[in-house]
């Protein structure tokens, strides 16, 4: 029961006031502001879709737009708010989307707009002259097209399915897409307007990447639509229906090349871009003996899946460092849809644990990659990185030590306004001391204590052997070294580091049990967890006398009546 129930505190009410104020003032540095456009490179008369999407309070519906009328006329606009619950945090985002056509040729900017303190960065947008659509009194066109006659082997194409109509439709329909010898990735479908002359056109674009799987000629064969016309009026049945289109577009023929003889590499990497990049959890060139800190490796590749992208080689198979300590963390492949095509992701991790101090050097990470658009090969490289691990007590010796000295200002020089800022901060100190005394709860009985501390203490092992059946169900190392401490740390009344001081202090039989258990974590060895018999061992470890006489004397912190 809570005894102050009712009762306003100016502590806690200090405390939350800085609490509040340091949320409000985090979520304004995180605050984002972004502009995307569906489509860089457009003809005169066409639209295309401007997105700008804020979060953390920003407002895109305020946002002036006043700089967009100089090259740009706004056709529509919608918004949008989306919130989603991610990870006991509330996360909302707000669109708003403009459809937008060129007044003029050439290359226009969609300029840097403001809101909020925010500015979205400036994207550049080419403009070609107005396209020829076939005489005669053709309604609906429909073709194909592909961004390049030719190509490497598992490079990425382009295929645009391009749609255009006059006239209202229902009832459209596309045959399937089935390119032999070819892996096909639908892209997202763009609309837009485009204005030729006195006349509108619909204009749906449906775009494939597409990546040959072998040499020679690909085959992209003609692809049939079929639709019917919308007349004007209706009828009780609801659109008045008119005559059924049917076209076909023309087959097209692609020169697929095989990979170059001068290519180094196992695995073949057509792409127009590619990157290599590494982020550490902690420096690693400022370690501690006992200290973990995680490597994560990024490998992205414009022009290619994310399946495509190679595994790197793992530090522990290509060093044998024995004071370090390597364990693999699964590995994540993705990829994501961009305004060229498809962009893969691989991302792979790695902890380190240093387990005596030294210095070391990681390799340099080299990986071959061809260059689709300069027709050459490159490489994407990761630097030798350096690791440095000091012990512990020399990092204690180094801080304590603190500032030379000399530096120290004499007491008989110190100014006359320091000494008044002292005893003001003094005087802070009694007036709040006397606050805590008045507030101080009243006093427990020695029993009351002993059985609330007993509580407590019993409740979180408790807790701390549901965690480690949890860690051990879910084959999670790091959650199995985390509960197993959690759980000691309450049995022995002390902190341990390892699992291996652990066993130390524990029973025979329990020690077997924590050693092999550590073996399995750190020797990958294919021990089933859940067979050692953990949890009963642990049930049935005995308190140490030690750890009692720490609870006596904890006890004897609460006077008795």
């Amino acid at each position: 029961m809570n005894r102050f129930a009712g009762k306003a505190h100016p502590q806690r009410v200090a405390v939350w006031s800085l609490i509040a104020a340091t949320l409000l003032w985090s979520a304004a540095t995180m605050a984002n502001l972004s502009a995307t456009a569906d489509r860089r490179e457009i003809a005169l008369g066409e639209t295309l879709r401007l997105t700008l999407l804020g979060d953390a309070g920003e407002q895109p519906s305020e946002i002036d737009l006043t700089p967009l009328n100089r090259d740009w006329e706004i056709l529509s606009r919608s918004s949008a708010t989306n919130a989603r619950f991610i990870n006991g945090r509330n996360n909302v985002t707000r669109t708003l989307e403009l459809e937008l056509a060129p007044l003029r040729e050439g290359t226009l900017t969609i300029p840097s707009l403001l809101t909020g303190g925010r500015r979205t960065t400036p994207i550049s947008i080419l403009v070609n002259p107005e396209p020829l659509i076939a005489p005669g009194d053709a309604t609906v066109l429909f073709e194909t097209s592909i961004d390049q006659p030719s190509l490497y082997v598992q490079a990425e194409l382009i295929l645009t399915i391009t749609l255009q109509q006059a006239i209202n439709l229902e009832g459209s329909e596309i045959s399937t897409l089935d390119i032999a010898d070819a892996v096909v990735e639908p892209l997202e479908r763009q609309s837009f307007q485009r204005r030729v002359g006195n006349r509108t056109w619909l204009v749906t674009e449906l775009r494939y990447a597409i990546y040959p799987q072998k040499s020679g000629t690909l085959s992209i064969p003609a692809i049939a639509f079929t639709a019917r016309e919308v007349q004007a009026g209706r009828t009780l049945l609801g659109s008045r229906l008119g005559r059924r289109l049917r076209l076909s577009s023309e087959p097209l023929q692609v020169t697929v090349k095989g990979v170059p003889a001068a290519f180094p590499g196992d695995v073949w990497l057509p792409a127009r871009t590619l990157t290599l990049t590494e982020s550490w959890s902690l420096d690693p060139e400022a370690l501690s003996v006992g200290d973990s800190t995680t490597r994560t490796l990024t490998l992205v590749a414009e022009g290619l899946q994310g399946s495509q992208l190679p595994p790197l080689s793992s530090v522990q198979g290509a060093l044998n460092i024995p004071e370090l300590r390597f364990y693999p963390d699964q590995e994540s492949i993705d990829q994501s849809e961009i305004a060229r095509g498809l962009q893969g992701t691989r991302t792979q991790s790695e902890a380190l644990v240093a387990r005596a101090n030294g210095n070391w050097t990681l390799p340099e990470i080299r990986v071959p990659w061809w260059n689709t658009q300069t027709d050459q090969l490159e490489y994407a490289v990761l630097e030798a990185r350096d690791i440095a691990v000091q012990t512990a007590e020399l990092l204690d010796d180094e801080t304590a030590s603190g500032p030379s000295s000399e530096t120290a200002l004499p007491v008989g020089r110190l100014p006359l306004w320091f000494g008044l800022i002292g005893i003001a901060g003094w005087l802070i100190a009694i007036g709040l001391a006397f606050t805590l005394w008045r507030l101080r709860p009243a006093p427990i009985n020695a029993d009351t204590a002993k059985g609330r501390l007993a509580a407590r203490r019993s409740g979180g092992k408790r807790q701390a052997l549901v965690e480690v059946r949890r860690a051990l169900t879910q084959q999670d190392a790091s959650g199995v070294r985390t509960a197993l401490q959690h759980w000691a740390a309450l049995h022995h009344a002390r902190a341990f580091s390892s699992l291996s001081d652990i066993a130390r202090a524990s029973s025979p039989s329990l020690a077997v049990i924590l050693s092999e258990l550590d073996r399995s974590i750190y020797g990958g060895t294919a021990t089933e967890w859940r067979q050692l018999g953990l949890i009963e061992a642990l049930r049935e470890e005995a308190v140490p006398d030690n750890t009692r006489e720490a609870h006596d004397e904890a006890m004897a912190l609460y006077p008795s009546r």
